[in-house]
Protein backbone atom coordinates (compact mmCIF):
# COMPACT_ATOMS: atom_id res chain seq x y z
CA UNK A 1 0.00 0.00 0.00
CA UNK A 2 2.83 2.38 0.89
CA UNK A 3 4.52 1.72 -2.44
CA UNK A 4 1.26 2.48 -4.25
CA UNK A 5 0.81 5.80 -2.48
CA UNK A 6 4.43 6.68 -3.14
CA UNK A 7 4.05 5.92 -6.84
CA UNK A 8 0.90 8.05 -6.96
CA UNK A 9 2.76 11.10 -5.62
CA UNK A 10 5.64 10.55 -7.98
CA UNK A 11 3.15 10.57 -10.85
CA UNK A 12 1.67 13.74 -9.38
CA UNK A 13 5.03 15.58 -9.48
CA UNK A 14 5.69 14.30 -13.01
CA UNK A 15 2.31 15.69 -14.17
CA UNK A 16 3.06 19.00 -12.50
CA UNK A 17 6.41 19.27 -14.25
CA UNK A 18 4.86 18.31 -17.60
CA UNK A 19 2.11 20.93 -17.17
CA UNK A 20 4.59 23.71 -16.47
CA UNK A 21 6.71 22.71 -19.48
CA UNK A 22 3.73 22.68 -21.85
CA UNK A 23 2.46 26.02 -20.47
CA UNK A 24 5.77 27.76 -21.02
CA UNK A 25 6.11 26.23 -24.51
CA UNK A 26 2.66 27.49 -25.53
CA UNK A 27 3.59 31.01 -24.47
CA UNK A 28 6.90 31.01 -26.36
CA UNK A 29 5.11 30.08 -29.57
CA UNK A 30 3.13 33.32 -29.48
CA UNK A 31 4.15 36.83 -30.51
CA UNK A 32 5.54 38.56 -27.43
CA UNK A 33 6.58 42.05 -26.38
CA UNK A 34 9.56 42.69 -24.17
CA UNK A 35 10.09 45.71 -21.93
CA UNK A 36 12.07 47.74 -24.49
CA UNK A 37 9.39 47.23 -27.15
CA UNK A 38 6.67 48.31 -24.72
CA UNK A 39 8.61 51.49 -23.93
CA UNK A 40 9.01 52.27 -27.62
CA UNK A 41 5.32 51.78 -28.32
CA UNK A 42 4.32 53.88 -25.30
CA UNK A 43 6.54 56.79 -26.37
CA UNK A 44 5.22 56.54 -29.93
CA UNK A 45 1.50 56.46 -29.19
CA UNK A 46 1.12 58.35 -25.92
CA UNK A 47 -0.91 61.56 -26.18
CA UNK A 48 0.99 63.34 -23.41
CA UNK A 49 4.22 62.99 -25.37
CA UNK A 50 2.56 64.46 -28.46
CA UNK A 51 1.26 67.38 -26.39
CA UNK A 52 4.78 68.02 -25.06
CA UNK A 53 6.18 67.91 -28.60
CA UNK A 54 3.56 70.41 -29.76
CA UNK A 55 4.59 72.68 -26.90
CA UNK A 56 8.17 72.58 -28.18
CA UNK A 57 7.03 73.61 -31.66
CA UNK A 58 4.95 76.44 -30.15
CA UNK A 59 7.97 77.61 -28.11
CA UNK A 60 10.07 77.63 -31.29
CA UNK A 61 7.55 79.92 -32.96
CA UNK A 62 7.53 82.22 -29.92
CA UNK A 63 11.32 82.33 -30.02
CA UNK A 64 11.30 83.29 -33.71
CA UNK A 65 8.60 85.87 -33.03
CA UNK A 66 10.76 87.48 -30.33
CA UNK A 67 13.64 87.84 -32.81
CA UNK A 68 11.44 89.91 -35.15
CA UNK A 69 11.28 92.68 -32.55
CA UNK A 70 14.79 93.70 -33.60
CA UNK A 71 13.55 94.39 -37.16
CA UNK A 72 11.56 97.37 -38.46
CA UNK A 73 7.79 97.09 -38.65
CA UNK A 74 6.01 98.15 -41.83
CA UNK A 75 2.33 98.97 -41.69
CA UNK A 76 -0.37 100.59 -43.81
CA UNK A 77 -3.30 102.54 -42.50
CA UNK A 78 -6.28 104.12 -44.24
CA UNK A 79 -9.29 106.13 -43.14
CA UNK A 80 -12.46 107.56 -44.66
CA UNK A 81 -14.42 110.35 -43.05
CA UNK A 82 -17.85 111.61 -44.12
CA UNK A 83 -19.11 114.89 -42.69
CA UNK A 84 -22.66 116.25 -42.77
CA UNK A 85 -21.87 119.97 -43.03
CA UNK A 86 -19.44 121.97 -45.11
CA UNK A 87 -16.49 123.52 -43.29
CA UNK A 88 -16.63 127.36 -42.99
CA UNK A 89 -13.60 128.64 -41.05
CA UNK A 90 -14.74 132.33 -40.96
CA UNK A 91 -17.80 133.40 -39.02
CA UNK A 92 -17.88 136.95 -40.56
CA UNK A 93 -16.26 138.73 -43.47
CA UNK A 94 -12.59 139.44 -42.89
CA UNK A 95 -11.02 142.82 -43.81
CA UNK A 96 -7.29 142.87 -44.47
CA UNK A 97 -5.45 146.23 -44.53
CA UNK A 98 -3.49 147.16 -47.67
CA UNK A 99 0.07 147.98 -46.64
CA UNK A 100 2.38 149.97 -48.93
CA UNK A 101 5.37 148.16 -50.26
CA UNK A 102 7.92 150.34 -48.45
CA UNK A 103 6.37 149.31 -45.09
CA UNK A 104 7.46 145.69 -45.60
CA UNK A 105 10.91 144.52 -44.54
CA UNK A 106 12.26 142.81 -47.67
CA UNK A 107 14.69 140.71 -45.60
CA UNK A 108 12.06 139.15 -43.34
CA UNK A 109 8.89 139.66 -45.38
CA UNK A 110 7.16 141.09 -42.28
CA UNK A 111 5.56 144.48 -41.56
CA UNK A 112 8.01 147.14 -40.44
CA UNK A 113 6.10 149.51 -38.05
CA UNK A 114 8.95 152.08 -38.13
CA UNK A 115 8.17 152.73 -41.80
CA UNK A 116 5.05 154.59 -40.70
CA UNK A 117 7.21 157.15 -38.91
CA UNK A 118 7.75 158.58 -42.37
CA UNK A 119 5.01 161.20 -42.78
CA UNK A 120 4.60 160.59 -46.50
CA UNK A 121 4.17 156.81 -46.00
CA UNK A 122 1.74 157.36 -43.15
CA UNK A 123 -0.36 159.82 -45.17
CA UNK A 124 -0.54 157.44 -48.13
CA UNK A 125 -1.52 154.39 -46.07
CA UNK A 126 -3.31 155.63 -42.97
CA UNK A 127 -6.31 157.82 -42.25
CA UNK A 128 -5.04 161.08 -40.74
CA UNK A 129 -6.87 163.23 -38.18
CA UNK A 130 -7.28 166.65 -39.92
CA UNK A 131 -7.22 168.48 -36.60
CA UNK A 132 -4.16 166.84 -35.06
CA UNK A 133 -2.45 165.51 -38.17
CA UNK A 134 -1.88 162.17 -36.39
CA UNK A 135 -3.09 158.75 -37.63
CA UNK A 136 -6.53 157.80 -36.43
CA UNK A 137 -6.95 154.60 -34.38
CA UNK A 138 -9.84 152.23 -33.64
CA UNK A 139 -11.19 151.19 -30.25
CA UNK A 140 -8.32 148.73 -29.79
CA UNK A 141 -5.68 151.32 -30.51
CA UNK A 142 -4.80 149.96 -33.95
CA UNK A 143 -4.22 152.49 -36.78
CA UNK A 144 -6.93 152.79 -39.42
CA UNK A 145 -5.79 152.16 -42.98
CA UNK A 146 -7.20 153.98 -45.97
CA UNK A 147 -7.72 150.82 -48.02
CA UNK A 148 -8.84 147.32 -47.00
CA UNK A 149 -9.26 144.04 -48.91
CA UNK A 150 -12.39 142.11 -47.97
CA UNK A 151 -12.28 138.31 -47.52
CA UNK A 152 -15.94 137.12 -47.73
CA UNK A 153 -16.80 134.48 -45.16
CA UNK A 154 -19.31 132.78 -47.48
CA UNK A 155 -16.63 132.32 -50.12
CA UNK A 156 -14.17 130.51 -47.80
CA UNK A 157 -16.19 127.28 -47.54
CA UNK A 158 -14.82 123.71 -47.82
CA UNK A 159 -17.59 121.60 -49.23
CA UNK A 160 -15.62 118.32 -49.20
CA UNK A 161 -17.88 116.07 -47.12
CA UNK A 162 -15.80 112.96 -47.92
CA UNK A 163 -12.17 112.87 -46.78
CA UNK A 164 -9.65 110.08 -47.40
CA UNK A 165 -6.35 109.32 -45.73
CA UNK A 166 -3.74 106.62 -46.36
CA UNK A 167 -0.21 106.05 -45.09
CA UNK A 168 2.64 103.54 -45.23
CA UNK A 169 4.66 103.70 -42.01
CA UNK A 170 8.00 102.18 -40.94
CA UNK A 171 8.93 101.94 -37.28
CA UNK A 172 12.41 100.90 -36.12
CA UNK A 173 13.21 100.69 -32.39
CA UNK A 174 16.60 102.18 -31.60
CA UNK A 175 16.73 101.86 -27.82
CA UNK A 176 14.11 100.31 -25.52
CA UNK A 177 16.06 99.82 -22.31
CA UNK A 178 17.06 96.27 -23.39
CA UNK A 179 13.44 95.08 -23.33
CA UNK A 180 13.85 93.31 -26.68
CA UNK A 181 17.07 91.58 -25.60
CA UNK A 182 15.52 90.30 -22.38
CA UNK A 183 12.35 89.21 -24.21
CA UNK A 184 14.50 87.09 -26.51
CA UNK A 185 16.27 85.56 -23.52
CA UNK A 186 12.88 84.67 -22.02
CA UNK A 187 11.76 83.05 -25.30
CA UNK A 188 15.00 81.03 -25.48
CA UNK A 189 14.60 79.82 -21.89
CA UNK A 190 10.95 78.97 -22.49
CA UNK A 191 12.01 76.84 -25.46
CA UNK A 192 14.52 74.98 -23.26
CA UNK A 193 11.82 74.43 -20.63
CA UNK A 194 9.56 72.94 -23.30
CA UNK A 195 12.36 70.55 -24.32
CA UNK A 196 13.01 69.55 -20.71
CA UNK A 197 9.28 69.07 -20.22
CA UNK A 198 9.22 66.65 -23.15
CA UNK A 199 12.10 64.72 -21.56
CA UNK A 200 10.29 64.69 -18.22
CA UNK A 201 7.04 63.57 -19.85
CA UNK A 202 8.80 60.73 -21.64
CA UNK A 203 10.44 59.66 -18.39
CA UNK A 204 7.06 59.61 -16.67
CA UNK A 205 5.61 57.53 -19.51
CA UNK A 206 8.51 55.09 -19.33
CA UNK A 207 8.06 54.79 -15.56
CA UNK A 208 4.34 54.21 -15.98
CA UNK A 209 5.00 51.64 -18.72
CA UNK A 210 7.57 49.79 -16.61
CA UNK A 211 5.22 49.63 -13.64
CA UNK A 212 2.40 48.28 -15.81
CA UNK A 213 4.77 45.82 -17.53
CA UNK A 214 6.08 44.35 -14.28
CA UNK A 215 2.54 44.19 -12.90
CA UNK A 216 1.58 42.03 -15.88
CA UNK A 217 4.69 39.89 -15.47
CA UNK A 218 3.95 39.46 -11.76
CA UNK A 219 0.37 38.37 -12.37
CA UNK A 220 1.40 36.07 -15.23
CA UNK A 221 3.89 34.35 -12.93
CA UNK A 222 1.28 34.11 -10.20
CA UNK A 223 -1.20 32.70 -12.70
CA UNK A 224 1.29 30.00 -13.64
CA UNK A 225 1.87 29.35 -9.94
CA UNK A 226 -1.89 29.19 -9.31
CA UNK A 227 -2.36 26.76 -12.20
CA UNK A 228 0.50 24.62 -10.92
CA UNK A 229 -0.92 24.64 -7.39
CA UNK A 230 -4.41 23.82 -8.69
CA UNK A 231 -3.02 21.01 -10.86
CA UNK A 232 -1.17 19.66 -7.84
CA UNK A 233 -4.36 19.58 -5.79
CA UNK A 234 -6.42 18.16 -8.68
CA UNK A 235 -4.05 15.23 -8.92
CA UNK A 236 -4.04 14.82 -5.14
CA UNK A 237 -7.88 14.81 -4.98
CA UNK A 238 -8.11 12.22 -7.75
CA UNK A 239 -5.68 9.95 -5.95
CA UNK A 240 -7.49 10.44 -2.64
CA UNK A 241 -10.84 9.66 -4.29
CA UNK A 242 -9.41 6.34 -5.48
CA UNK A 243 -7.96 5.67 -2.06
CA UNK A 244 -11.29 6.58 -0.39
CA UNK A 245 -13.10 4.20 -2.71
CA UNK A 246 -10.73 1.46 -1.58
CA UNK A 247 -11.22 2.39 2.09
CA UNK A 248 -7.65 3.46 2.68
CA UNK A 249 -8.52 7.00 3.93
CA UNK A 250 -11.53 8.62 5.58
CA UNK A 251 -14.02 10.93 3.92
CA UNK A 252 -12.78 13.77 6.13
CA UNK A 253 -9.33 13.53 4.51
CA UNK A 254 -10.91 13.69 1.05
CA UNK A 255 -13.03 16.71 2.01
CA UNK A 256 -9.98 18.58 3.29
CA UNK A 257 -8.24 18.13 -0.04
CA UNK A 258 -11.37 19.13 -1.97
CA UNK A 259 -11.69 22.34 0.10
CA UNK A 260 -8.07 23.24 -0.65
CA UNK A 261 -8.67 22.53 -4.34
CA UNK A 262 -11.68 24.86 -4.38
CA UNK A 263 -9.62 27.57 -2.72
CA UNK A 264 -6.94 27.04 -5.36
CA UNK A 265 -9.51 27.35 -8.16
CA UNK A 266 -10.66 30.67 -6.69
CA UNK A 267 -7.08 31.92 -6.56
CA UNK A 268 -6.62 30.85 -10.17
CA UNK A 269 -9.74 32.77 -11.20
CA UNK A 270 -8.57 35.84 -9.31
CA UNK A 271 -5.15 35.59 -10.96
CA UNK A 272 -6.74 35.29 -14.41
CA UNK A 273 -8.93 38.33 -13.82
CA UNK A 274 -6.04 40.33 -12.42
CA UNK A 275 -3.83 39.35 -15.32
CA UNK A 276 -6.49 40.35 -17.86
CA UNK A 277 -7.03 43.74 -16.22
CA UNK A 278 -3.31 44.45 -15.95
CA UNK A 279 -2.84 43.54 -19.62
CA UNK A 280 -5.64 45.92 -20.55
CA UNK A 281 -3.99 48.72 -18.55
CA UNK A 282 -0.64 48.10 -20.25
CA UNK A 283 -2.28 47.93 -23.68
CA UNK A 284 -3.91 51.32 -23.08
CA UNK A 285 -0.54 52.86 -22.20
CA UNK A 286 1.35 51.48 -25.20
CA UNK A 287 -1.56 51.89 -27.64
CA UNK A 288 -2.05 48.31 -28.88
CA UNK A 289 -4.92 45.84 -28.89
CA UNK A 290 -4.90 43.76 -25.72
CA UNK A 291 -6.01 40.66 -27.64
CA UNK A 292 -2.88 40.72 -29.85
CA UNK A 293 -0.41 41.30 -27.02
CA UNK A 294 1.69 38.80 -25.11
CA UNK A 295 4.28 39.84 -22.53
CA UNK A 296 7.61 38.12 -22.01
CA UNK A 297 8.39 37.00 -18.46
CA UNK A 298 11.99 35.90 -18.87
CA UNK A 299 13.31 39.17 -17.47
CA UNK A 300 12.03 38.30 -14.01
CA UNK A 301 15.30 36.98 -12.70
CA UNK A 302 17.08 36.69 -9.41
CA UNK A 303 19.11 39.51 -7.84
CA UNK A 304 21.68 41.02 -10.28
CA UNK A 305 25.31 40.02 -10.00
CA UNK A 306 26.55 43.60 -10.48
CA UNK A 307 25.07 46.63 -8.78
CA UNK A 308 23.40 49.28 -11.00
CA UNK A 309 25.06 52.63 -11.68
CA UNK A 310 22.36 54.49 -9.76
CA UNK A 311 23.30 52.61 -6.58
CA UNK A 312 27.07 52.90 -6.58
CA UNK A 313 28.09 56.12 -8.37
CA UNK A 314 27.81 59.59 -6.88
CA UNK A 315 25.18 61.30 -8.99
CA UNK A 316 24.28 64.99 -8.97
CA UNK A 317 20.65 66.05 -8.78
CA UNK A 318 21.33 68.44 -11.69
CA UNK A 319 20.80 65.52 -14.07
CA UNK A 320 17.08 65.71 -13.36
CA UNK A 321 14.90 67.54 -15.88
CA UNK A 322 13.04 69.23 -13.04
CA UNK A 323 16.26 70.94 -11.90
CA UNK A 324 17.05 72.12 -15.44
CA UNK A 325 13.52 73.54 -15.73
CA UNK A 326 13.85 75.38 -12.41
CA UNK A 327 17.22 76.82 -13.49
CA UNK A 328 15.61 78.16 -16.64
CA UNK A 329 12.78 79.56 -14.53
CA UNK A 330 15.31 81.48 -12.40
CA UNK A 331 16.87 82.88 -15.60
CA UNK A 332 13.42 83.94 -16.83
CA UNK A 333 12.78 85.72 -13.53
CA UNK A 334 16.10 87.53 -13.98
CA UNK A 335 15.04 88.73 -17.43
CA UNK A 336 11.63 89.84 -16.16
CA UNK A 337 13.33 91.84 -13.41
CA UNK A 338 15.56 93.50 -16.03
CA UNK A 339 12.47 94.36 -18.09
CA UNK A 340 10.94 96.09 -15.07
CA UNK A 341 14.23 97.96 -14.55
CA UNK A 342 14.20 99.05 -18.21
CA UNK A 343 10.98 100.98 -17.58
CA UNK A 344 13.14 103.63 -15.86
CA UNK A 345 14.99 104.20 -19.17
CA UNK A 346 13.90 106.17 -22.26
CA UNK A 347 12.48 104.59 -25.42
CA UNK A 348 13.80 105.86 -28.74
CA UNK A 349 12.06 104.95 -31.99
CA UNK A 350 12.82 105.94 -35.58
CA UNK A 351 9.74 106.48 -37.73
CA UNK A 352 9.18 107.21 -41.41
CA UNK A 353 6.60 106.78 -44.09
CA UNK A 354 4.59 108.15 -46.98
CA UNK A 355 1.00 109.39 -46.80
CA UNK A 356 -1.84 110.43 -49.09
CA UNK A 357 -4.76 112.75 -48.37
CA UNK A 358 -7.90 113.76 -50.26
CA UNK A 359 -8.82 116.70 -50.45
CA UNK A 360 -5.30 117.56 -51.48
CA UNK A 361 -3.84 119.81 -48.77
CA UNK A 362 -0.80 120.35 -50.92
CA UNK A 363 -2.74 121.79 -53.89
CA UNK A 364 -5.56 124.07 -52.82
CA UNK A 365 -7.81 121.37 -51.35
CA UNK A 366 -8.60 119.93 -54.73
CA UNK A 367 -10.66 116.74 -54.89
CA UNK A 368 -7.63 114.59 -55.59
CA UNK A 369 -5.00 112.66 -53.70
CA UNK A 370 -1.82 114.41 -52.70
CA UNK A 371 1.05 112.87 -50.81
CA UNK A 372 4.38 113.43 -49.11
CA UNK A 373 6.99 111.47 -47.18
CA UNK A 374 8.10 112.08 -43.61
CA UNK A 375 10.78 110.88 -41.19
CA UNK A 376 11.28 111.48 -37.49
CA UNK A 377 12.59 110.26 -34.16
CA UNK A 378 10.28 109.74 -31.19
CA UNK A 379 11.62 109.74 -27.64
CA UNK A 380 9.58 108.73 -24.62
CA UNK A 381 11.03 109.41 -21.18
CA UNK A 382 9.00 108.29 -18.15
CA UNK A 383 9.34 110.82 -15.35
CA UNK A 384 6.77 110.19 -12.64
CA UNK A 385 4.35 107.25 -12.32
CA UNK A 386 3.43 107.38 -8.62
CA UNK A 387 5.86 104.57 -7.73
CA UNK A 388 4.34 102.02 -10.14
CA UNK A 389 7.69 101.05 -11.70
CA UNK A 390 9.41 100.77 -8.32
CA UNK A 391 6.70 98.45 -6.96
CA UNK A 392 6.79 96.29 -10.10
CA UNK A 393 10.59 96.02 -9.82
CA UNK A 394 10.36 94.92 -6.18
CA UNK A 395 7.71 92.34 -7.11
CA UNK A 396 9.93 90.93 -9.90
CA UNK A 397 12.89 90.76 -7.49
CA UNK A 398 10.85 88.78 -4.95
CA UNK A 399 9.62 86.39 -7.65
CA UNK A 400 13.20 85.78 -8.73
CA UNK A 401 14.17 85.06 -5.10
CA UNK A 402 11.27 82.62 -4.76
CA UNK A 403 12.38 80.79 -7.92
CA UNK A 404 15.89 80.43 -6.45
CA UNK A 405 14.42 79.07 -3.20
CA UNK A 406 12.33 76.56 -5.14
CA UNK A 407 15.47 75.40 -6.96
CA UNK A 408 17.38 74.89 -3.69
CA UNK A 409 14.46 73.03 -2.13
CA UNK A 410 14.08 70.78 -5.18
CA UNK A 411 17.77 69.86 -5.02
CA UNK A 412 17.48 68.93 -1.35
CA UNK A 413 14.34 66.85 -1.94
CA UNK A 414 15.91 65.01 -4.89
CA UNK A 415 19.04 64.22 -2.86
CA UNK A 416 16.83 62.85 -0.10
CA UNK A 417 14.80 60.86 -2.63
CA UNK A 418 17.97 59.30 -4.06
CA UNK A 419 19.15 58.20 -0.59
CA UNK A 420 15.74 56.76 0.28
CA UNK A 421 15.54 54.79 -2.98
CA UNK A 422 19.06 53.44 -2.48
CA UNK A 423 18.13 52.20 0.99
CA UNK A 424 14.94 50.68 -0.37
CA UNK A 425 16.76 48.90 -3.18
CA UNK A 426 19.28 47.35 -0.78
CA UNK A 427 16.40 46.22 1.43
CA UNK A 428 14.61 44.67 -1.55
CA UNK A 429 17.77 42.79 -2.57
CA UNK A 430 17.87 41.31 0.92
CA UNK A 431 14.16 40.53 0.67
CA UNK A 432 14.70 38.68 -2.62
CA UNK A 433 17.42 36.60 -1.01
CA UNK A 434 15.25 35.78 2.00
CA UNK A 435 12.12 34.90 -0.02
CA UNK A 436 14.22 32.70 -2.28
CA UNK A 437 15.48 30.81 0.75
CA UNK A 438 11.93 30.58 2.14
CA UNK A 439 10.72 29.20 -1.18
CA UNK A 440 13.44 26.55 -1.22
CA UNK A 441 12.68 25.62 2.38
CA UNK A 442 8.95 25.37 1.66
CA UNK A 443 9.64 23.20 -1.36
CA UNK A 444 11.83 20.89 0.71
CA UNK A 445 9.22 20.85 3.47
CA UNK A 446 6.55 19.84 0.95
CA UNK A 447 8.77 17.03 -0.32
CA UNK A 448 9.39 15.76 3.19
CA UNK A 449 5.69 15.98 4.10
CA UNK A 450 4.91 13.96 1.00
CA UNK A 451 7.41 11.27 1.94
CA UNK A 452 6.23 11.18 5.55
CA UNK A 453 2.62 10.78 4.42
CA UNK A 454 3.64 7.87 2.20
CA UNK A 455 5.50 6.30 5.10
CA UNK A 456 2.60 6.92 7.47
CA UNK A 457 4.60 9.29 9.70
CA UNK A 458 2.31 12.33 9.16
CA UNK A 459 -1.26 13.21 8.33
CA UNK A 460 -2.77 14.53 5.13
CA UNK A 461 -3.38 17.94 6.75
CA UNK A 462 0.37 18.41 7.14
CA UNK A 463 0.91 17.83 3.41
CA UNK A 464 -1.87 20.25 2.53
CA UNK A 465 -0.34 22.86 4.85
CA UNK A 466 3.10 22.29 3.32
CA UNK A 467 1.69 22.72 -0.19
CA UNK A 468 -0.03 25.95 0.86
CA UNK A 469 3.16 27.28 2.41
CA UNK A 470 5.03 26.45 -0.80
CA UNK A 471 2.43 28.39 -2.81
CA UNK A 472 2.64 31.37 -0.42
CA UNK A 473 6.45 31.37 -0.38
CA UNK A 474 6.59 31.18 -4.19
CA UNK A 475 4.12 34.07 -4.47
CA UNK A 476 6.12 36.19 -2.02
CA UNK A 477 9.29 35.49 -3.99
CA UNK A 478 7.58 36.68 -7.19
CA UNK A 479 6.46 39.84 -5.37
CA UNK A 480 10.00 40.45 -4.15
CA UNK A 481 11.46 40.04 -7.67
CA UNK A 482 8.91 42.46 -9.12
CA UNK A 483 9.50 44.90 -6.27
CA UNK A 484 13.21 44.73 -7.04
CA UNK A 485 12.49 45.80 -10.63
CA UNK A 486 10.12 48.62 -9.69
CA UNK A 487 12.40 49.89 -6.90
CA UNK A 488 15.31 50.02 -9.33
CA UNK A 489 13.05 51.97 -11.67
CA UNK A 490 12.31 54.50 -8.92
CA UNK A 491 16.03 54.75 -8.18
CA UNK A 492 16.88 55.38 -11.84
CA UNK A 493 14.07 57.92 -12.00
CA UNK A 494 15.36 59.82 -8.95
CA UNK A 495 18.96 59.89 -10.22
CA UNK A 496 18.05 60.74 -13.83
CA UNK A 497 19.41 57.48 -15.23
CA UNK A 498 15.93 56.80 -16.57
CA UNK A 499 16.62 59.30 -19.37
CA UNK A 500 19.02 56.74 -20.86
CA UNK A 501 16.00 54.50 -21.48
CA UNK A 502 14.53 57.03 -23.90
CA UNK A 503 17.12 56.61 -26.66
Amino acid sequence: MKMRIKNLYRQQFVCLLTFLTLFVSSLSAQQKLNLAECRTLALKHNREVKIAQNQIVAAEHIKKSALTHYLPKISFGAAWLHTNKALQPLENNLFLPIVPFNAIDITTGKLNPEAFNDLQTAMNALVMNPQTGAPMVDANGNPIFKNYAMLPADKLVFDHKNSYLGRFAITQPIFTGFKITESNKIATRAHKIAQENELLTKAEIVAKTDEAFWRVVSLQEKLKLANAYESLLDRLVRDLENMFAEGVITRNDLLKAQVKRNEAKLKTLQAENGCALSRMALAQIIGVNECNMEIESENLQEAPETMPISLENEISSDKRAEIAMLKDKVAIMDSKRNIERSKFMPNIVLTGGYGWVNPNLYSGLKSEFGGDWSVGVAVSIPIFTWGERRHNLQTATLKRENAELQLDEAREMIDLQIRQNRYRYREVLKKVEMTKLSKEQAQENMRMANEHLVEGKSRLSELLEAQLQWEIASSEHIDALVEMKTTLLELDKSTGEIYNYLY
